[in-house]
């Protein structure tokens, strides 16, 4: 195992405009102090730096006090960029307002000024003399001097979903760590730590669980299995903790993570016979630590005996859903609500949508259902309130197969390719329903944009009879009438499917 110590330098003098020659302020060199003392006890075999002096004189102090000499590596540098300082992490030009153009920056890696640097350019030179520190310092322990924004986007390359946010948070951290572990050069993990709060009390951790597409990731330490059995969820209870978790657990060496998924799942349920494949990667930001892997769908179709050897697992059980008793609870059920909409997916899924931008117009493009969506993009969704006049609504029950298996819900689906919301509407009511909604009843109440979905809440004041409800194979089981009132009871039950929206809808219909 190797092991990095990045240090972002200490507080510098930006009054001084050149980046290479910039010193350390009297509280920056001070605060070289608190490096010195981390880093004394950690085993370090060499120390690196940029070749800017803020950067080195950070170390200096452990340096000297150790007897290190200081490698100057130029591929660590700071972002290039022209003009006037604005802040510690590059050079702008004069009026340039730093936070606006640095979200652009993290918005478009290829973006920059006249004669400046780009967010990409900045991470290749960043990795590329990370990887050459790596060929020459296997399984040792070295420490590297570096920048906010030459850090920061060493830290995206391995976790994509570092972003802006996470960005500017670190800005006024100065002195700054992150630790980062590595098989040869594959990436085994991460930590953060800001030095002036190492001692932080356990209950500011704070989980901070992230999803992206599958194959966003460099790299996967773990994998998580959700898998269907007889129509429900697959969860293995616990020893001595008494609690449940889905499948699961470290990459082993030499696996791909599908051959870890394949053999967890084996492992810790029995499972002999079943189809598996991914669904998506996820990352999970815990206090300084930083997790990352890949989670897959299973469908089971033959238990066997847990084996032997597995430890850790007393017995396996079915849910509809997430267990209350949950090992992880900060995280599974996040992932758990991930997957359902993974699974929407999945049915039909060479469906065909008009893409549309923020602003809600047409792009001109089409986008096919199981691909991803690109940022940026977004697609039309319609939910469809059939509404009675005994004041209650028209519901239907999800397939088991489908994402929020076995949960009600309200008539809806995405927009087809040449679809206007209303004509969705009055579509999805007859498919799911097998039921003609009349345009002329029909009313769009509300309308939202959550992730890439621009969504619209149809309420249609209209008398259907249950017997002519069709149920749609694969889509639908059940269908029934319930009031406003029923339908609170059955979203604290954990039976139907809460939207944000739901009691603006009923105080609408008053």
């Amino acid at each position: 195992m190797t092991t990095v110590y990045f240090v972002r330098h200490a507080e510098s003098d930006i009054t001084v405009r050149d980046g290479r020659t910039r010193p350390l302020t009297a509280k920056g060199m001070a605060d070289r102090r608190l490096v010195a003392d981390f880093l004394r006890d950690k085993g370090v075999n060499a120390v690196f730096s940029s070749p800017y002096k803020r950067a080195a004189d950070t170390l200096s102090l452990f340096a000297e006090e150790n007897g290190f000499e200081i490698e100057l590596i130029e591929g660590f540098r700071e972002r290039r960029s022209d003009g006037d300082l604005r802040g510690d992490p590059g050079r702008l030009p004069d009026k340039t307002d730093f936070h606006a153009f640095m979200e652009r920056q993290w918005a478009d890696f290829s973006y920059t000024h006249s004669d400046g640097e780009c967010l990409a350019e900045v991470r290749e030179r960043n990795v590329a003399a990370l990887n050459g520190i790596l060929a020459r310092s296997r399984d040792k322990t070295v420490v590297v001097g570096t920048h906010g924004t030459a850090l920061s986007t060493i830290i995206n390359y391995y976790d994509r979903s570092y972003c802006f946010t996470d960005f500017m948070a670190m800005l006024p951290v100065m002195p700054w760590v992150v630790i980062m572990y590595f098989n040869g050069n594959d990436f085994a993990g991460m930590q953060k730590l800001d030095l002036f709060n190492q001692d932080a009390p356990a209950g500011d951790v704070r989980f901070d669980v992230r999803t992206f597409n599958a194959g966003a990731l460099r790299a996967y330490r773990f994998v998580v299995i959700f898998a269907r059995y007889r129509d429900k969820w697959l969860y293995c209870r616990t020893k001595n903790r008494g609690v449940y978790e889905t499948a699961g657990g470290h990459i082993e060496p030499g696996e791909s993570p599908l051959e870890a998924a394949r053999r967890e799942l084996y492992e810790e349920t029995g499972a002999i016979e079943f189809d598996i494949e991914p669904a998506f990667d996820y990352s999970v930001h815990v206090g300084t630590a930083y997790s990352f892997g890949q989670v897959f769908f299973a469908r089971v179709r033959e238990l066997g005996d847990i084996p032997e050897y597995e430890a850790g697992v007393e017995a396996i059980a079915l849910f509809e859903a997430v267990p209350e008793r949950l090992r992880f609870p900060q995280i599974l059920p996040v992932l758990y609500d991930r997957m359902q909409k993974w699974l929407n997916l999945q049915s039909a899924k060479d469906e065909i949508w008009d893409v549309y931008d923020g602003d809600r117009r047409l792009a001109g493009r089409t986008h096919r259902r199981a691909d991803p969506l690109p940022e940026g993009d977004y697609h039309l969704v319609v939910h469809v309130w059939l509404l009675n006049g005994d004041g209650e609504f028209l519901i239907t029950r999800r397939a088991p197969n489908k994402g929020y298996p076995n949960m009600w819900e309200c008539t809806g689906g995405s927009a087809l390719a040449g679809d206007d919301s209303l004509t969705a509407a009055v579509r999805e009511v007859r498919e799911e329903a097998g039921l003609s909604a009349d345009p002329a009843n029909g009313e769009c109440v509300f309308t939202f944009t959550c992730e890439n979905d621009i969504c619209d809440i149809w309420l249609f004041r209209q008398d259907f009879n249950l017997e002519d409800v069709t149920l749609q194979e694969n889509e639908t089981v059940d269908a029934k009438y319930a009031s406003a009132d029923e339908i609170r009871r059955m979203i604290a039950g954990g039976e139907f499917y809460a939207y944000d929206y739901m009691e603006n809808l009923f105080a609408y219909i008053k």
